[in-house]
């Protein structure tokens, strides 16, 4: 795709859900942030809203796709308020879900234990449901009751709940404009990305799930967008269960597409049969494994724990030995190809036993690894804390070698370079808007060039 295909992609798809702001509602978010950051003393550490382009990826995975492609629209420009957001609505979600015992499910295990719970399995049946949209359709409305229905399980103070709110009070920007969403009221709007996005997802969800477990029992869960449930009734009730599932959604201003009546269904990364009581790895037709070469710029650590993970990770999906080594060919042939001489087999998951170790503030020194350099880093870095904090001298409790670690990091991967290389693409394209502009600091009055750092051949 050109620059210019994809600059008419994104207007359209911010065009479709957004309308044009003013910048004098930029600086009053920016007002309301700091208020916050001052009252909660993190002043010095949090930045103002910044004005970052827009961005769409193209879902490519939809059965759709060549016919209609359609794209995911990304909002790089996220309040920091979130990165506080967060923390509140971690510790509601815990608490509601600790006092309430939904079936709030957090990855692919908690689902296998509801599963592996369910009595009488040959008589059920599924429903299988995922809510469309579900991060921008969540209003201040759907919100604000979720809030009031968490209060119940967990005290939420009016400085929390103004939090929670303001940071999801954003504006996206395209073409060096503010623009607001078209349906939401006091410019609220959860985005992908943001910092507190998948939090408030869960909140919202735990509100939802709540409703429909008091009308339909525990025999249904709920993880982020996707909901699955199992009954033991005839067709037409099960029909009825699906009407009334809709409905919930439905009257809280939410869509979602509904499978029923089925014994099988791939949910997450797993296949589930209630026929068969056996569960087993869940691969998307095309997409096939690809793993980083035994041979690559990679730590030694990583490429010898590549394996062992994936070993690991489809023992864990797997019922018996029968589905692990049915759905282990196309895993095996990836690490064939990527070099590894390690054969999968199933190892049956062992319950980790509990440690109770303490807790030490340790600081980590990541350099970044690469084959080309003959010096061992990490020995040089645990040399010199030996040598300089001795047992004798009086920091040796706080730098030793059980505070100060070293693990190596990598260096950038492919998706990072073709990532950059498509914004230095589109930066060409809106830069030529912008060649008469001498200065193009965020804010100009601070330009260090006196509003002429554009300026070309400066001798220093």
């Amino acid at each position: 795709m050109n620059p210019s295909s994809y600059d008419k992609l994104v207007k359209e798809n911010v065009t479709k859900t957004y309308k044009k702001s003013n910048d004098k509602l930029v600086g009053e978010l920016d007002a309301k942030s700091a208020k916050i950051a001052e009252r909660l003393k993190l002043d010095d550490r949090i930045e103002k809203l910044a004005m970052n382009e827009a961005v769409v990826t193209l879902k490519d995975h939809k059965p759709s796709f060549d016919d209609h492609p359609t794209c995911r629209l990304k909002n790089p420009s996220k309040s920091e308020i979130g990165v506080i957001s967060k923390q509140i609505l971690d510790d509601i979600n815990a608490s509601i879900i600790t006092s309430t015992k939904i079936n709030k499910w957090k990855n692919t295990a908690s689902v296998l234990k509801w599963f592996n719970s369910l009595k009488n399995k040959n008589s059920l049946s599924f429903i299988c449901f995922d809510v469309c949209e579900f991060y921008p359709s969540i209003t201040e409305k759907l919100l604000s009751e979720a809030l009031d229905f968490a209060s119940q399980y967990h005290q939420i103070t009016s400085h929390e709940r103004e939090i929670i709110l303001h940071a999801k009070r954003s504006l996206l920007f395209s073409d060096n404009c503010p623009w607001e969403k078209k349906s939401a009221n006091n410019q609220l709007d959860v985005t992908m990305g943001s910092f507190d996005g998948a939090e408030t997802c869960e909140l919202v969800g735990c509100y939802l799930l709540s409703l429909l477990t008091k009308k339909y029992g525990q025999n249904i869960g709920l993880y982020r967008d996707d909901g699955l449930a199992a009954f033991n009734v005839k067709p037409n009730e099960m029909e009825r269960i699906k009407k009334g599932i809709c409905k919930v959604f439905r009257d809280h201003g939410l869509k979602i597409t509904v499978e029923a009546n089925t014994t099988k269904v791939n949910f997450l990364d797993v296949t589930l049969d209630l026929r068969s009581e056996k569960f087993y790895p869940y691969i998307k037709e095309g997409n096939i494994p690809l793993y980083v070469h035994k041979e690559s710029n990679h730590p030694p650590s990583i490429l010898e724990n590549i394996p062992e993970s994936i070993n690991k990770r489809l023992s864990e999906i797997s019922s018996d030995k029968e589905c692990f080594d049915s759905a282990k060919g196309v895993y095996q042939e990836a690490l064939d190809k990527s070099g590894y001489r390690y054969k999968l087999s199933f190892t049956p998951s062992q319950t980790p036993r509990q440690r109770n170790t303490r807790q030490r503030n340790i600081v980590r020194f990541n350099p970044p690894f690469s084959k080309n350099v003959a010096t061992n880093v990490g020995k040089c870095f645990l040399s010199l804390i030996d040598k300089h904090f001795p047992k004798s001298n009086l920091l040796h409790k706080i730098f030793n070698r059980n505070t100060l670690k070293l693990s190596y990091s990598c260096m950038g991967n492919v998706r990072t370079i073709i990532s950059n290389h498509n914004k230095a693409e589109i930066n060409k394209s809106t830069s030529t808007n912008d060649k008469k502009k001498n200065c193009n600091c965020r804010y100009p009055n601070s330009c260090p060039m006196d509003g002429n750092c554009n300026l070309g051949n400066v001798v220093y």
